[in-house]
């Protein structure tokens, strides 16, 4: 006697914004234990699973997004070098703000921009990114949108 397996047939991809994205992934995580957090949804080329978030989007994106692993920013394909440069700059701003207990930023800068020549002359940073990044007060966080220093 054979036994077939039924076989789950594939949600067709859908189109999603960002913004459904971003609480889809904000859903996954209240829906999962605390242990678990987005960086479980991240594939090895920094695109973020969206099978397993089909189930809040109503099946799996058409389209690739991308999350900075340091940040946890979420970002569409056209911007998908954006996370790694965040990554890239957010561990060597920790290492210098761990190491010389200084802030990496641009003097006179009244907007927390990220002094790249600091990190690089000191050996942070081995690649010099191509878009300013910021420095938020929110746990010393980078952004790509300048804050307003006091």
């Amino acid at each position: 006697m054979l036994f077939w397996k039924k076989t789950k047939k594939a949600a067709e991809p859908v189109e999603v914004t960002l913004e459904q994205v971003r609480r889809a992934v904000l859903q996954y995580e209240d829906d999962t234990p605390e242990t678990i957090n987005r960086l479980t949804l991240v594939q090895p080329d920094g695109s973020l699973d969206t099978n397993r978030l089909a189930r809040y989007l109503g099946g799996p994106s058409k389209h690739k997004f991308y999350l900075s692993r340091e940040t946890f920013e979420i970002f569409e394909e056209a911007e998908r070098h954006i996370p790694y440069y965040l990554d890239l700059v957010q561990m060597a701003v920790d290492d210098y703000v761990n190491e010389t207990g200084k802030l990496p930023l641009v003097k006179g800068s009244m907007e927390g921009e990220v002094d790249y020549r600091a990190l690089m002359q000191d050996h942070y940073l081995k690649e010099l990114p191509p878009l300013p990044l910021y420095l938020t007060d929110q746990e010393l966080m980078l952004s790509r949108h300048p804050v307003s220093i006091e």
